[in-house]
C-alpha cells in the first residue's frame, strides 16, 4: 500500500520542468481557495436562511475537524514526503505530521456540509474547489495521496455529524422556541382585547 501512495505522490508531485505558473496556481488553489470558499458561502448567507443553516454547519465542521486531525497527528504522527526524501517540497512545511491534510480535510469538510441545501449545485461546485485544493497539496510535495483520502473521508463524515447532531437539533429547538415566543404573544394579546371588551 505504501508503495502505491509512493508511486502516485511521483505521478502527481510537480517536477523541476513544470511551468511556473502552474506552480502560482497551485499556490494559490493550497492558501487561498479554501478561505474563499468560505467567503462565498458567507455572502450567500446574508440572503437566505438556509444558506445561514449551511454557514453555521461549515463552520462547526471545520472546527471539528481542526480539532480531530490535530489529535491524530499528536498520537500517530505520520511524516510528510519530505521525511522520506521523495518529490520536491515546494512550498516549506519541514518534516512535521502531515496525515491526514488538515487543508484537505476543511475544504471537504465546508463541500460536504452544503448538501443540507435543497440544490445539489452548490456542494457539487464546492467539491471540485476542495478536489483541486487536494491536488496543490500533492502537487506541492507536502502530503502524500493517501493523506488526501482520509482527509476527504473525514470531511464527509464530520460534516454529516456536525449537520445531525448539532445544526439540526439547534435549528429545531430555535424555531420551537420561536413558534412558543409567537403562541405566547397572541394569547397575551387575546387577553388585552378581552380585558378591553370586559371594561366596555
Amino acid at each position: 500500500m505504501q508503495d502505491l501512495d509512493f508511486a502516485l505522490f511521483r505521478l502527481i508531485n510537480a517536477g523541476m520542468s513544470v511551468p511556473a505558473w502552474s506552480l502560482g496556481f497551485a499556490e494559490f488553489s493550497s492558501n487561498l481557495l479554501p478561505a474563499l470558499l468560505t467567503l462565498a458561502i458567507g455572502v450567500c448567507a446574508l440572503f437566505s436562511r438556509r444558506w445561514r443553516y449551511a454557514l453555521f454547519t461549515v463552520l462547526m465542521s471545520v472546527l471539528a475537524v481542526w480539532l480531530i486531525v490535530n489529535m491524530i497527528r499528536a498520537v500517530a504522527p505520520i511524516p510528510r514526503p519530505a521525511f522520506y526524501g521523495l518529490g520536491i517540497q515546494w512550498v516549506p512545511q519541514g518534516v512535521r505530521p502531515g496525515f491526514p491534510s488538515l487543508h484537505a480535510a476543511g475544504t471537504f469538510a465546508a463541500a460536504f456540509a452544503l448538501w443540507c441545501l435543497p440544490s445539489r449545485w452548490p456542494m457539487l461546485a464546492a467539491l471540485l474547489v476542495a478536489a483541486v485544493v487536494a491536488w496543490s497539496r500533492v502537487y506541492l510535495g507536502l502530503h502524500f495521496p493517501s493523506d488526501i483520502v482520509a482527509a476527504a473521508m473525514l470531511g464527509a463524515l464530520v460534516s454529516i455529524v456536525v449537520e445531525r447532531g448539532v445544526s439540526r437539533p439547534l435549528s429545531l429547538a430555535v424555531s420551537s422556541g420561536a413558534f412558543v415566543t409567537r403562541q405566547r404573544a397572541r394569547m397575551r394579546m387575546l387577553r388585552m382585547r378581552r380585558a378591553s371588551l370586559n371594561t366596555d
